[in-house]
Order: structure tokens, then sequence, then C-alpha cells
């Protein structure tokens, strides 16, 4: 009886330690594994939607450029803007569009008689607009005679960057 309980022990041991190292010790280094593999998923899916924010906000930001690389857009609306502020436009030159990278400088050059209530309305409604616009030069003369409008000549500029691509986009989500 004794050589049976003796041999009993040593298959019990032997077992244990065929079951801890032939089946234990590989099933747990799988559950490193794979928790591993869902900490990096976990981490691919924040950086995903990181991406997608920023991208998100890159395109609202966007918007508040040129919608195209042609400079009558930019005329268009500080004409507009300069008629709100009651500003009478003389002369209006547009600059050549200026490639730079991924990006093109829109400017146009202005030159105007106004007060200096016009002329702060004008900065106000260029400030206050939806898009943005840069003011480059800003030039005032004196007026002539007290009470007259002074001549100032301004440079107002935009850029223009085009739309993400689509492959960019798509590799974001």
């Amino acid at each position: 009886m004794n050589q049976t309980l003796l041999l009993g022990l040593i298959g019990v041991a032997l077992a244990g330690l065929f079951g801890y190292h032939g089946i234990y010790a590989p099933k747990q280094e799988q559950v490193r594994v794979i928790q591993a593999q869902i900490t990096e998923e976990q981490t691919n899916q924040q950086a995903q939607m990181t991406v997608a924010g920023l991208l998100l906000q890159l395109e609202q930001y966007r918007k508040q450029l040129a919608p195209e690389p042609d400079t009558s857009w930019l005329v268009r609306e500080v004409v507009a803007l300069s008629k709100r502020a009651g500003v009478q436009l003389t002369t209006i030159n547009q600059d050549a569009p200026q490639s730079l990278q991924k990006f093109t400088r829109l400017g146009v050059s202005l030159q105007f008689s106004a007060s200096y209530h016009q002329i702060g309305l004008f900065i106000d409604e260029l400030e206050r607009s939806d898009h943005f616009f840069h003011i480059d030069r800003f030039v005032i003369g004196h007026p002539a005679q007290e009470g007259k409008s002074s001549t100032v000549q301004l440079t107002v500029s935009t850029l223009y960057v085009p739309p993400l691509t689509k492959t960019v986009a798509g590799a974001s989500k």
C-alpha cells in the first residue's frame, strides 16, 4: 500500500507538473498576448478618434479661408465688407496668387478715402467677418483739410487651402 500511495503521489506530481507546463503556462502566455493586443487596439482607436477630431477641426478652420484659389473671391468679399462700412473704394489691385507648398496666398491692394470712423468700421468688418483676413499693409494719409477724408492704402490677404484628399481622410477613419 505504501508503494501504491507513493506511485500515486508521484503520478499526481507528474500530472501537476505536466499540467502546469503543458497547459496552464501556455494559456497564461496567450492571455498576456491577448491583453497586449487589446491595449494596442484601444490605443489605436483612441489615436484614430483624436486624428478624426483634429481633421474635423482643421476642416472648420479651412472653411474660414478662401473656398477657391482665385483672387476674385477675395475682391468680392472685401468690396461687400467695404460697402457695409460705407467706404467707397477708389482703386482695387489684385495681387497674383502665390503658391506656397500646400496652400495659396491671395491678396488685394485697396485705396480709398474715408473718415476715421469709416476706416474703423471697415477694419471692424474685416475682423468680424466669417472668413480669415490678414491686413498686410495699412497706410493712412493725413487729410488735406480739417474734417475731410483721409486717403488709405490697405493690403488684405487670405489663404486658400485645398480640401483634404479622400485618402488622408479615409486613413483616419
